[in-house]
């Protein structure tokens, strides 16, 4: 009997020490959440422990795109935008997204992300939300100071409940690809060797520089995002930008660190590691690289991650956004970035639109949402449009299986059965959610198909 005991107690003690060993995941609610930076390739917190960010993205908040938005534009919104200040001016347009961004994502939905596990939310921007023009003029408040309330209140929401916010800006001034989700197709001047280039680039510094001095010392902050997939999609281009990419990556990277030389910045180099320089080529610290996976086999997404592996780059990686398209399986993907030790944010928490409340793309999502007509409804129509209707708790949306499946990996859970079997075999969760999981793999097959037919109407895939 004392041996079973003196068995016992050295059992707990064993397992205290293994759980006290563990990368921490999350805060809870009301904590505070203590500053990030990394140290090789973990990211680690203001005591030394480990931290492995797991989450979504608030996608379409900022930035819409029409797939999965209450809008119809495949160019992007750019056009929508223009359009609505021909009929009703800058500032009733601007009023009427800010309306958007208020009832698409709210407390609910960081409520909602916590309750799933998640400790990080990856916030989507556009310069639009901030600036009236491309060349940098600022939305100011009463006090005349630059107006960041929709970003302060970001940060509050993540605050409450325990959750990390990485600002992303996804649309630049100038376009940084050729892709709608940057706010115009076809459109990339960002980079380009002109007057007008160099102009953008300015204006991209500046908007950093204002946005990394506000929140300076901000600790819910994980990381700042200087630019979503550049030249990530420009498959219609002939020329390389990638050295004045690499140069004004830089220059950012430096911008920012004049004024707040804390915070961890995170570099994308989307498709594969070779596609941004190195740390060493610049002397950059505390960053992050992050990539975006969307294959459509597990062999394909392993050989990403060995890339990842073998890059030799002594910095953390990131999978900023990634969806198991064509073939992929959800379990393969969620236990080779665990097991891996790579932080995730899923792309994306919320859809409106065709099958939406069924699709994994979305953690929720509704197919009742009925799309603005920006050219002929009237201003309250819009208003009304763009108002409660879009809320997450007003009845039209639900939650979809995915978000269920994916709860089972938000605290490091690997899989290791989908991970000899490559997906095959798939043990995570309940058998009822596989069995939900195997009829959503389906709908991913069919939603990869109707994205490729998107793409070559749009020409995008051409």
């Amino acid at each position: 009997m004392k041996k079973s005991v003196k068995r016992l107690i050295c059992a707990l003690i064993a397992l205290i020490m293994a759980l006290s060993a563990l990368p921490v995941f999350a805060a809870s609610a009301g904590d505070t959440l203590p500053l990030l930076h990394t140290e090789g390739e973990k990211i680690l917190d203001s005591s030394g422990k480990e931290v492995v960010l797991r989450g979504t993205n608030f996608g379409g908040w900022g930035i819409m795109e029409d797939w999965f938005c209450p809008y119809t534009n495949p160019a992007g919104e750019e056009q929508v935008f223009q359009t609505l200040v021909s009929r009703f001016g800058l500032e009733k347009t601007h009023e009427l997204f800010k309306t958007y961004r208020s009832n698409w994502i709210t407390e609910t939905d960081y409520k909602n992300v916590a309750a799933l596990g998640m400790n990080v939310i990856r916030l989507p921007i556009w310069y639009r939300n901030f600036q009236s023009d491309d060349n940098g003029t600022w939305y100011r408040d009463e006090n005349g100071n630059i107006d960041f309330s929709e970003l302060d209140e970001a940060v509050a929401l993540c605050k409450k409940y325990g959750l990390y916010l990485i600002i992303d800006l996804h649309g630049l001034p100038g376009y940084q690809n050729d892709y709608d989700h940057c706010g115009q197709s076809k459109s990339m001047s960002l980079f380009d060797d002109t007057d007008k280039g160099r102009r953008y680039r300015e204006v991209v510094i500046d908007f950093w520089t204002e946005v990394a001095k506000h929140y300076a010392g901000e600790t819910a902050i994980a990381m700042y995002d200087l630019m979503n997939e550049p030249l990530g999609t420009n498959i219609t281009r002939e020329g390389s930008f990638q050295q004045t990419f690499w140069d004004f990556s830089n220059d950012i990277y430096n911008a920012v660190r004049k004024v707040d030389p804390d915070h961890i910045i995170t570099m994308e180099a989307i498709w594969d590691p070779s596609a941004i320089a190195s740390p060493d080529v610049y002397g950059w610290k505390n960053i992050v690289y992050q990539e975006h996976l969307y294959d459509i086999t597990n062999f394909t997404i392993l050989r990403k991650v060995n890339e990842i592996r073998d890059a030799g780059y002594n910095a953390p990686f990131y999978i900023g956004e990634f969806y198991p398209r064509g073939l992929t399986t959800f379990g393969y993907l969620f236990s080779i970035f665990n097991k891996r030790g790579y932080s995730w944010t899923t792309w994306t928490y919320k859809g409106a639109g065709p099958d939406a409340d069924t699709s994994p793309w979305f953690l929720y999502g509704s197919s009742d949402i009925e799309k603005i007509d920006y050219e002929k409804d009237d201003y309250d129509t819009l208003l009304k449009k763009f108002g409660e209707c879009l809320r997450t708790d007003v009845g039209k949306f639900s939650k979809t299986n995915f978000a269920d499946y994916a709860a089972n990996f938000t605290g490091g859970y690997s899989d290791y059965m989908s991970l000899l079997t490559f997906g095959l075999i798939d043990t995570a969760g309940t058998q009822e959610q596989r069995q939900k999981m195997n009829s959503e793999k389906m709908n991913a097959v069919k939603t990869t198909i109707l994205d490729w037919l998107r793409k070559l109407k749009t020409g995008d895939l051409l």
